[in-house]
């Protein structure tokens, strides 16, 4: 009886519905592309290799630090310290690095129990493997990032555009952070131009967000370690 109430215990700490509510934060400036909730069940396709871990880590940041377990599956090269820079909370965090050909049922299994899911497929995901755990991921309420081919019935598709690294001079130097651009599938006319990261390690808005479709419109906002969301 003791074992039993140990797991329920366990089980209501990483139930997605007991630690965060029915939309999911993220951190400043991901609002600017993505709003300032992330609905629950939502597929985002990190797409292209730039700054792709980067990306994740700040999407799934917002989720973590509000109280959220998160996993990540089939990625051996996620690096820790740089999750923690971002504001991933590591003591709620779930690692498969190497699921091998049983990832689906990993990815099934943690969709259950966690607020969001990183994962990077071995092989491409047919249709209807994708919609499978799509359709398991909507009824847990679970948001999936993932990586690689963007899967079939993904709501938005986000890539790194461009990348460029500041610190290194001629022979000289280290590199201190990196700017990006990033866009989206569902606001082709939005660029969020972010440091990412910054000095500090944390993720910062550059100066401005140019929307190409209206005026320039200021974000500064920091988030990381220490700060908070709404």
């Amino acid at each position: 009886m003791a074992d039993l109430a140990r797991l329920r215990a366990m089980v209501g700490q990483t139930d997605p519905r007991a630690a965060v509510g029915d939309r999911l934060p993220l951190v400043a400036p991901m609002e600017r592309l993505l709003g300032q909730k992330l609905r629950r069940g939502t597929v985002i396709a990190i797409e292209g290799d730039a700054a792709r871990y980067s990306l994740a880590m700040v999407l799934l940041a917002g989720i973590s630090r509000a109280g959220g377990w998160c996993g990540v599956v089939g990625a051996p090269e996620f690096g820790y310290a740089a999750a923690e820079g971002y504001g991933v909370q590591l003591d709620a965090l779930g690692l498969v690095p190497h699921p091998g050909p049983e990832w689906p049922t990993v990815v099934s299994a943690l969709s259950a129990g966690m607020a969001a899911v990183l994962v990077r497929p071995p092989e491409r995901v047919s249709g209807q493997m994708a919609r499978r755990l799509i359709a398991k991921a909507r009824q847990a309420g679970c948001v999936v990032l993932t990586m690689g081919s963007a899967w079939e019935g993904s709501d938005v598709r986000l890539s790194v555009v461009r990348r460029e690294w500041v610190g290194l001079g001629q022979g000289r130097g280290r590199i201190r952070r990196c700017r990006v651009t990033v866009v989206a599938s569902h606001r082709p006319h939005v660029r969020l131009d972010m440091w990412m990261p910054a000095d500090d390690g944390t993720a910062q808005a550059v100066q401005t967000v140019s929307d190409l479709a209206g005026p320039a419109v200021t974000a500064t906002t920091q988030v990381g370690i220490g700060a908070r969301t709404a």
